[in-house]
């Protein structure tokens, strides 16, 4: 399996991330500060590396903004701590009122349903919406099954792997939407018992991500036969080099990898592999790129080496 990578960097996603931070400076900071922050993001677009996605550059400018402003800069910083309980919380009981488990299990094709709606709790992402309209995510849920791309040829794919593989990792994105990672992975427990799960979480607080908090607050880590494990590294996606050492092993050790949400797909795409990307569509870059409505689930296989 090859570990080089292709060129992912986008003008698209460079220019609509620095928009949203070029202006997130104290109101009260002195002028020759303002340029400095400015002239720093300048500078970091300018040395930004081919290889650089979405995650990256935030984290990039993030840094930028503490250099240059110090502790005034954590105005800008919000503190999920609280509205990950309450988006873990949330979908819990939207589970749980709506019998997800048995909708899945009653499906004609569990697997595929079970996708969808793993593919719509990565609606609940704060690091590409300012906010997570609760009506339009219970809303999305409802269309769930009928909101993945009509044509996935990855998805045949994908199960005659789960068929062959003996060891699975699935790498999840946000807070909330891992209750819905947690029914993907029962799913796929029940349906291919043999197989075993790992799945890997950050390693750190980085906006609303999923951590081992989340993971144990929505029962994850108490499902029997499923190992989960800090990825030892707090980017927002999975960047090889940076994870941890236990978890680098055990995504190359699998014989197949499930990424879920934008983030993942960004930081691995070209890494050569076996990945399945599920995300969901929530920019305008990412549904024209692939040619769907916004809010589109897409199922995409990294291609072979």
């Amino acid at each position: 399996m090859s570990m080089s990578h292709r060129p992912i960097l986008h003008p698209a996603c460079v220019s609509c991330l620095v928009k949203k931070q070029i202006d997130r400076y104290p109101a009260s900071a002195p002028r020759e500060q303002v340029l400095t922050y400015m002239r720093r993001l300048g500078q970091m677009m300018a040395a930004l590396p081919d290889r650089t996605g979405g995650p990256a550059i935030m984290e990039a400018i993030t840094d930028i903004r503490r250099e240059v402003f110090g502790e005034a800069a954590a105005e800008f910083e919000v503190d999920y701590a609280a509205l990950k309980t309450h988006f873990n919380a949330l979908m819990t009981g939207i589970a749980a009122a709506e019998n997800l488990p048995h909708r899945i299990e009653a499906s004609p094709a569990p697997l595929r349903t079970a996708l969808g709606y793993a593919m719509t709790g990565n609606f609940i992402d704060f690091g590409a919406m300012d906010s997570v309209d609760e009506a339009k995510l219970r809303a999305l849920l409802e269309e769930s099954p009928d909101r993945i791309a009509p044509d996935l040829p990855a998805y045949n794919d994908l199960t005659d792997d789960l068929a062959a593989a003996r060891r699975l990792v699935l790498l999840t994105d946000n807070c909330g939407e891992i209750v819905m990672d947690k029914l993907l992975v029962e799913t796929i427990h029940r349906l291919y018992p043999s197989l075993s799960i790992t799945v890997l979480v950050r390693g750190g607080e980085v906006l609303n991500d999923a951590t081992m908090e989340d993971a144990i607050q929505v029962g994850l880590d108490r499902m029997e036969g499923i190992t989960v494990m800090g990825n030892g590294d707090r980017l927002a996606g999975t960047d090889l080099t940076r994870i941890s050492p236990e978890a680098r092993a055990a995504i190359l050790g699998a014989d197949l990898i499930l990424a879920k949400g934008q983030g993942n797909f960004e930081t691995l795409q070209g890494c050569g592999l076996n990945i399945y990307y599920a995300f969901l569509c929530k920019c305008r870059f990412f549904a024209d790129r692939f040619g769907v409505p916004i809010y589109t689930g897409m199922l995409v296989r990294e291609p072979k080496a």
